[in-house]
């Protein structure tokens, strides 16, 4: 019974916070920073006129790897902390502020707009399916404009693919054909 009887007492005063053990810091399982962000910044402050290449080379005598280098500057510049004249950095301030994160560092893709080519602007726009029944040409400067060949013409086939709105106005239109 002694087991039990001091298992629960260590229990209790793990519960209550009075634990006889003290308590062990946690370890660190990585190095939360090098500073080469504070690095990069600073080396730029010093060398105003650096280029990327030696920026590059200058960090990585320090430990830095280029690529990290290469990807805080990119980020300097595009967050405004440093700006690149032909070639050559700058800081744009005195004081390094760490950099943003997230979607508000990031710059949001411009939506790009396709052009409709000149080929595509002079072709006129014949409707198709339903659309082309809506035509107010006739039927016959429809059919003149193009021939199309059905070998495997099949009502189920074209009425499987409509919707009921479509069938709808389907009916509607061949009843007004066939009156």
């Amino acid at each position: 019974m002694a087991d039990i009887k001091t298992a629960l007492e260590r229990v209790i005063n793990e519960w209550e916070g009075t634990a006889t053990e003290p308590a062990k810091p946690k370890a660190h399982l990585f190095k939360p920073t090098n500073g080469v962000t504070q690095a990069t910044f600073d080396l730029v402050k010093a060398n105003p006129g650096i280029t990327r290449p030696q920026a590059y080379r200058a960090l990585e005598q320090k430990g830095y790897k280029p690529s990290s280098t290469a990807s805080l500057l990119t980020a300097f510049i595009r967050q405004g902390q440093m700006e690149l004249t032909d070639g050559k950095l700058f800081n744009t301030s005195n004081e390094y502020t760490p950099l943003k994160t997230g979607p508000a560092g990031k710059k949001k893709a411009a939506k790009v707009k396709r052009q409709a080519t000149k080929a595509a602007k002079a072709a006129p726009v014949m409707g198709t399916g339903i659309a082309a029944l809506k035509n107010p040409e006739p039927l016959a400067q429809v059919m003149q404009r193009s021939a199309i060949i059905t070998t495997n013409f099949s009502v189920d086939n074209i009425l499987k693919n409509l919707t009921i709105m479509q069938a709808k106005e389907l009916r509607d239109a061949l009843n007004n054909l066939f009156k």
